[in-house]
């Protein structure tokens, strides 16, 4: 059997649909590797062993019956653990509630494994999805170098797709929290458009920026994990009915011939380290001679939005965490109390602003969707930092071109476009018009295929030698 981690789910899922892999054959796989890499890269607070494996029994039944599901049936996925699973410890990656075992699946989860999914456990992240690990579970490790973070704050998710331990991963974003370990582990990271998956059962941060979204190692990988999860669902206030996605809007064979490619030259460079610069702008000369067009444009009020954007979720965190903040302050790691805590200050007047410089914003956004197809940016402005540089500082600047498809509600895509010369994956940011997952994936894809960066892996001999 060929490397698990070389593998797309496309290619296994012809391979268990034609009766060739077994599910249970492949969630061995994927165990044996669990079993050599996890105490090295702690990607995972909880494994589902047991249930993982009951899974991929029944998947294994259904398919030798003729019931074959689709092209999710018998792949394991993971979950962040902010994600419920019935039955199942949810942590959030905080000491404020380690016991919660929820009663009910989060909709997510319903649909995977409707789509027969094997789920095989919760992944690790930052705490409550925010400023870093809690330091009872530690620091997730980055695949390309164990010294150095993978992202977050989907950061076991990032890391187990990279390193093999999970063929896709269930995330949730904010701010960049799906995208940013997808840029620093070197895969595929998709924010979907606000309400396009259900968030119930899921852990809130921040109510109206809050989106769930999948990891994988390809565009169409992604694709194929979006098709199960997208969809109305009554649960979520923030879901709505048209809303639907379906794979046909997806082009696994889509080109860039004739795209137009708006830079925000101005916004990217000012404060973009040089060697990351210098792999966006091979990344755009890429584009360009496949027969994109690269259009610079100028976007007023970003660093304004960042504002209004730290306004509403701070506001949000504080509103949802205010109560536990008083009665299991102690649970919280030491970062992240005085961050949450700091909402109370914000007053309705400076929300009520921020939200409507929102409203402001997603108007400007329209009209500039009308000139351009796409909007490309850096994901993270440099490469995965050492663990230790990141703990002491605490830089704003991190999120600066993730953060506007949160605020904006726009779909926003990460993907490999190249490597630091410490031979760190550098990820491309693709944004969106509101509903056009199908778009930025094929556009995703069409790159993807041109360069080949998913194809290149971390030398897992460095693994037993660090640390």
């Amino acid at each position: 059997m060929q490397k698990v981690q070389l593998m797309t789910i496309a290619d296994i899922a012809e391979q268990i649909k034609n009766k060739e892999l077994s599910p249970v054959e492949l969630l061995d796989s994927l165990f044996d590797r669990i079993n050599k890499y996890e105490k090295k890269l702690n990607t995972y607070i909880t494994l589902m062993t047991d249930i993982a494996k009951q899974q991929a029994k029944e998947a294994e039944r259904e398919i030798m019956n003729g019931n074959y599901k689709g092209p999710l049936h018998g792949i394991p996925i993971s979950l962040k653990d902010i994600v419920a699973f019935a039955g199942v410890p949810m942590t959030n990656g905080s000491r404020v509630d380690p016991d919660y075992i929820p009663s009910r699946h989060a909709t997510v989860t319903e649909k995977l494994l409707k789509s027969g999914a094997v789920i095989i456990g919760k992944a690790h992240l930052h705490e409550f999805a925010y400023k870093g690990p809690h330091p009872y579970y530690g620091w997730t490790k980055n695949p390309w170098d164990l010294n150095r973070v993978p992202g977050g704050s989907s950061s076991g998710s990032g890391s187990s797709v990279q390193a093999g331990l999970s063929l896709a991963s269930i995330g949730t974003d904010t701010g960049g929290s799906i995208r940013m370990p997808a840029s620093l582990c070197g895969v595929v990271g998709l924010k979907p458009t606000y309400g396009r998956v259900s968030r119930y059962g899921v852990s809130p941060l921040s109510w109206t920026l809050d989106h769930v979204g999948p990891l994988t190692r390809t565009c169409g990988d992604a694709a194929l994990v979006l098709q199960s999860i997208a969809g109305f669902d009554g649960k979520d206030e923030s879901s709505y009915k048209q809303l639907n996605w379906d794979i046909s809007e997806f082009n696994k064979n889509a080109s860039l011939q004739g795209k137009k490619i708006g830079v925000p030259e101005s916004y990217i460079f000012d404060s973009l380290e040089k060697d990351t610069a210098n792999v966006f702008k091979r990344a755009l000369e890429s584009m360009e001679s496949a027969g994109a067009e690269i259009i610079p444009i100028e976007i007023a009020g970003l660093h304004e939005l960042r504002a209004a954007q730290s306004t509403i979720l701070t506001s949000e965190a504080y509103s949802f965490h205010m109560h536990n903040l008083e009665d299991k302050k102690e649970g919280y790691g030491p970062d992240l109390r005085p961050a949450f805590e700091i909402g109370q200050y914000y007053t309705a007047e400076s929300y009520i602003q921020a939200q409507r410089y929102r409203t402001k914003m997603m108007q400007e956004f329209k009209k500039l969707f009308k000139e351009i197809d796409i909007i490309a940016t850096p994901t993270f402005p440099e490469g995965a930092p050492e663990i230790e540089l990141y703990e002491k500082e605490v830089s704003f600047w991190r999120g600066k071109f993730t953060f506007i498809a949160n605020i904006l509600g726009l779909p926003a895509l990460s993907l490999p476009c190249g490597f630091s010369k410490e031979n760190l994956p550098i990820g491309l940011q693709l944004i969106g018009s509101p509903y056009s997952e199908g778009e930025v994936l094929s556009i995703g894809s069409a790159f993807e295929q041109q360069n080949g960066y998913f194809n290149i892996l971390p030398d897992e001999s460095k693994w037993e030698e660090q640390l």
